[in-house]
């Protein structure tokens, strides 16, 4: 005879159990639950998991943070970045992933290598394609354990469908889908070389006959601002934009925390990319040494201030991580629109290869050693600088570990988990980094730029970028590799003897190295993109107006 009684009290136990779970999972939102039933983040409350603030600059260069340069005894035109780097930890040789935009936007995002997403070099305006929909960004990974995310600033990873920032993870965004310089502005800003107002009649429209812009000037469109996934102005007011972008991310903060949700916020600041275009009548001539320059740098300063500001308003400071970078560093063609490699400054290639640029774009260390600190006051001891070698790699996999949270795990990853940096004192300098070529010279992706465990850096490809001036010095490729020592030459001045003793030793290192990464990117799963372009797919809010013209 069976036993009924005993049977249906299991069955209750069982559901009583899985009923508990379920209904303690909506409280922490895990991501084994999610992938099952869902999460409704809305809902989530007293969830007293770290948030993270990753604030993103453009372009800015290692030597425009006033606590890394200050030669000369020049005023600062960040002292609140300089202080709350002080109030954390200030990394002295921390990379981007790329030296330029798209690569070096998807290396933050994914943890990974232009080499295994396939993002190598820019999109255009047009793009039909994107980040590779099987890429997972961190974004993704921290919504699906609950988090509510949000995006403030630049993506420049494509807006097509399913590309578009508010499909990969994040819960809203606001913001230009690519650099400020891709269409023109009402106020074209500061530039080199100086470009027109839009068009605002038929009459001067795309009329080569009537209307011609100096060459880099783009006037078939204007650049879009985007709300989630409509575009509501275009051409974007320029000299609000910043303070827009700051009154979203505070508002996000705000209400995450009514909601006592965990949070993930990215910020990607228009600033320091030309067009310069800012506040004038409130940050016009504050810069005191810079220009129009430091006075785009006080303008994000005091926006990076009101974002920390309104953490600490909401007494969510305690448990709140901000990492402050920039994608890479500065654009030499600029002149006096561009910023500071501050010390590395490519010797060898200003010397001895003709000239050319040491910064965006090239593998020399100004084009991709970027300004970077940390701020979690009671979490990160104050008054560190600390010269491990780090990558924005490295952000997102440490997101992962102080969150607990799973990242995919059938991929693998170029970025490690530096926790034990901000938090113990740890310090990584026995490392390699690997410079994808970034345009200018070679073949893009290549890994022409290695830090070999720490102490020297190879260079198989040199020039190719244009300085001030316009001159791009002599194109070269170099094997052997010219090897600096960068810790007694940050100029990379002068190359080891490529007789000595230790060149031999440091190229036996490199080689393994280089096989080593050769081998475990071709086990990997890897994407190809799609980089094809049309006009079709032009961000536009009314293609019945001049350049899409419409308010806000």
């Amino acid at each position: 005879m069976t036993n009924t009684r005993g049977s249906c009290t299991c069955r209750t136990l069982i559901l009583f159990a899985a009923l508990s779970a379920i209904f303690n999972s909506a409280i922490s939102c895990q991501p084994f639950i999610s992938s099952i039933f869902g999460c409704d983040s809305s809902k989530v409350t007293n969830d007293v998991r770290p948030n993270f603030i990753i604030i993103l600059a453009d372009d800015m260069g290692w030597g425009d943070l006033g606590a890394n340069w200050n030669p000369d005894g020049m005023v600062s035109d960040t002292p609140y970045m300089d202080k709350i780097a002080a109030d954390g930890i200030r990394f002295t040789d921390f990379h981007s992933g790329a030296s330029v935009c798209s690569p070096s936007r998807a290396a933050l995002l994914t943890g990974r290598l232009g080499k295994r997403t396939g993002v190598i070099h820019n999109f255009g305006k047009g793009a039909e394609g994107g980040l590779p929909l099987n890429e997972t960004t961190f974004a993704e990974t921290f919504r699906a354990a609950g988090y509510k995310t949000g995006m403030v600033g630049k993506w420049h990873l494509g807006t097509k469908g399913l590309y578009h920032p508010y499909n990969r993870g994040f819960d809203f965004y606001f913001g230009l889908p690519y650099s400020n310089d891709m269409g023109c502005m009402d106020d074209p800003g500061g530039n080199l070389p100086a470009c027109p107002a839009c068009p605002k009649d038929n009459s001067t429209l795309l009329d080569e006959a009537v209307f011609k812009a100096p060459s880099g000037c783009d006037m078939k469109l204007a650049v879009p601002l985007y709300n989630n996934t409509s575009v509501i102005e275009q051409p974007v007011n320029q000299t609000t934009l910043t303070a827009r972008y700051t009154d979203r991310a505070t508002a996000f903060i705000k209400q995450s925390a009514a909601e006592k949700q965990p949070f993930v916020l990215y910020v990607a600041f228009a600033h320091m990319h030309v067009p310069l275009i800012y506040n004038r009548t409130k940050f016009g001539n504050k810069s005191l040494s810079r220009g129009m320059y430091g006075d785009v740098l006080r303008e994000m300063d005091y926006a990076v201030a009101d974002i920390v500001s309104a953490v600490q308003d909401v007494s969510v400071d305690k448990n709140t991580l901000i990492w402050f970078s920039s994608d890479n560093g500065p654009w030499e063609l600029k002149c006096n629109f561009g910023g500071s490699i501050g010390p590395y400054v490519g010797g060898w290639q200003k010397e001895q290869g003709g000239g050319g640029s040491s910064g965006k774009q090239t593998v020399w260390e100004g084009g991709h050693r970027v300004p970077s600190f940390a701020y979690w006051p009671g979490r990160i001891k104050p008054g560190q600088v600390d010269d491990s070698i780090l990558s924005a790699l490295d952000i997102y996999p440490t997101m992962a570990s102080i969150a607990n949270v799973n990242m995919p795990t059938y991929r693998k990853y170029d970025g490690v988990d530096v926790s034990e940096v901000l938090f113990s004192g740890k310090k990584i300098r026995n490392r390699s980094l690997f410079h994808p070529n970034s345009g200018a010279f070679g073949s893009y992706g290549n890994f022409d730029g290695v830090r070999i465990n720490g102490t020297y850096k190879a260079i198989f490809e040199s020039g190719g970028s244009p300085e001030c001036g316009g001159n791009t010095g002599t194109s070269a490729s170099h094997n052997p590799p010219l090897i600096f020592d960068i810790f007694n030459d940050i100029r990379e001045l002068s190359p080891l003897d490529n007789t000595s003793a230790t060149y031999a030793k440091v190229m036996s290192t490199l080689k393994t190295v280089l096989s080593d990464i050769d081998l475990d990117i071709n086990k990997d799963n890897t994407t190809v993109v799609d980089y094809n372009t049309s006009s079709d797919d032009w961000p536009c809010c009314d293609s019945k107006h001049v350049v899409c013209r419409c308010q806000n």
